[in-house]
């Protein structure tokens, strides 16, 4: 090895030493909760994150443990029922999101996502309304109201 390839190798082994400190330091942090709050906007692009990738711990990080989703009429409440929903509903089972509106006032968001999981409307994309209550940094509410094409159900 020349002096340059150490360089290099020094320099990889000091980056991925850096990178494995901060995920050590801020993962256990996330995962508590005990990071500081996001504002609300930021919230929802690590909802839409988590949704499209099939996240659900990501998702859950997000709630509130008293966090009440109302889903197109269905009223679920607390942790486990929110886990249970995220994995086996029909909404969230394949959705994917993609974000064109969103609008704050205070504690309350709304935002407006073309929306599609091949299920839920026989393979077409859909309009799918979330409105969000915040406190502290957690969704306390979530409800989830679908939009569908004129000629759909």
């Amino acid at each position: 090895m020349n002096i340059r390839q150490v360089s290099r190798l020094q320099l990889f082994v000091f980056v991925i030493a850096t990178a494995m400190t901060l995920v050590a330091c801020i993962s256990p942090a996330l995962i508590r909760g005990d990071a500081p709050p996001m504002d609300p906007l930021s919230m929802v692009d690590v909802f839409h994150q988590a949704i499209n990738s099939d996240d659900v711990d990501a998702l859950l990080v997000l709630f509130a443990d008293d966090a009440v989703v109302i889903d197109n009429g269905s009223v679920i409440e607390g942790m486990e029922l929110i886990r249970d929903w995220a994995l086996h509903s029909q909404r969230m089972s394949g959705l994917r999101l993609t974000l064109f509106h969103s609008e704050q006032n205070e504690e309350n968001i709304i935002w407006l996502d073309k929306a599609y999981n091949g299920s839920e409307v026989q393979n077409r994309y859909y309009i799918l309304r979330w409105e969000a209550i915040i406190r502290d940094g957690k969704i306390q509410s979530l409800a989830a109201m679908p939009r569908y094409w004129p000629d759909q159900k």
